[in-house]
């Protein structure tokens, strides 16, 4: 059995157990201590008379959802050394590792760290042996890849692999995390090398990074992708809301300038509300990362990396 309630910061999951399985309390406390990012708590509770293993998770999204989106070179990497720096943990504490859900169908991930939260069942039966290479290599064939510098890079991952007659986590994971030191040293001299009058980003060429809305009901990622970008029941919209009768035709529009986004309701009949506050209709509120905005009754997230 597999029950699964959602809010956007929160996943519980509920996984029945036979009732001749015992925990293994050792593993249920290594689990629950705070790890690598990973805050899931896991519990044994009752539910219609069954015992089951539920797990409260603090994350945005399923990480199945999260890879439709095309990943740059520097998410891509740190998602993976996350992964592997869990998986070095559980080693550490003879954890085995084929206990853990290594399917991004079960996997979590926090927009606003890329913290990724790893599924554990601490009980003491039998599992079907446990593959990394294989699941690192499943991994990257489900990611869409935004520009050549990361496609470079998993290249250079999959050779890697190829390379090894016996795969070692501990080198796997010190050799992802010196890819990722050097992207960050590619970073900084790009911006050394940026004169002072071409730093600033305009609507124009803004690309990178792409700002999102998160819809709540839904868990759905909008990329806000043009300069003006207009979200009611129209069909004229660039995102258009079918199910919801409290959202105008052409309720707010989000414009791309200098690198940040703005957002104004367009004479919306139920409102546009910005972390709680009343938006007045033609008025431009420049977003911040995680700031909530509802549409009538639609709530949303904005989200940019």
């Amino acid at each position: 059995m597999e029950d699964i309630n959602q809010s956007y910061d929160e996943f519980t999951l509920n996984f029945r157990l036979e009732e001749d399985v015992p925990i293994d309390q050792f593993e249920m406390t290594m689990y629950n201590y705070e790890f690598v990012g990973n805050r899931t708590k896991c519990t044994c509770v009752a539910i219609d008379g069954a015992r089951a293993l539920q797990f409260k998770v603090p994350a945005t999204l399923p990480l199945e959802q999260f890879l439709r989106k095309q990943l740059y070179k520097g998410e891509f990497l740190s998602i993976l050394s996350n992964i592997l720096n869990q998986l070095i943990y559980f080693n550490d504490n003879n954890m085995p590792l084929n206990k853990l859900l290594l399917n991004v169908h079960y996997m979590y991930i926090e927009l606003s760290t890329l913290d990724i939260q790893l599924l554990y069942m601490p009980v003491n039966k039998k599992f079907a042996d446990c593959n990394v290479t294989e699941f690192i290599q499943t991994f990257i064939s489900k990611v869409r890849f935004a520009n050549m510098a990361c496609v470079e890079t998993v290249d250079q991952i999959l050779k890697y692999l190829d390379s090894k007659l016996m795969f070692n986590l501990e080198e796997f994971y010190q050799y992802i995390l010196s890819l990722e030191q050097a992207n960050i040293m590619e970073d900084d001299d790009d911006e050394e090398a940026k004169e002072p009058s071409t730093v600033k980003t305009t609507s124009e060429n803004y690309s990178n990074p792409v700002p999102y809305l998160v819809r709540l009901k839904t868990n759905e990622l909008i990329p806000i992708l043009h300069k003006e970008f207009m979200v009611g029941k129209s069909v004229s919209c660039d995102y258009q809301i079918v199910d919801n009768k409290k959202v105008s035709r052409k309720h707010a529009i989000f414009r791309i300038s200098n690198g940040e986004c703005y957002v104004r309701d367009n004479a919306s009949t139920n409102h546009t509300f910005i972390n709680g506050q009343l938006l007045q209709p033609g008025v431009e509120v420049m977003l911040s990362n995680d700031d909530s905005i509802r549409m009538g009754d639609e709530e949303f997230k904005y989200w940019v990396r």
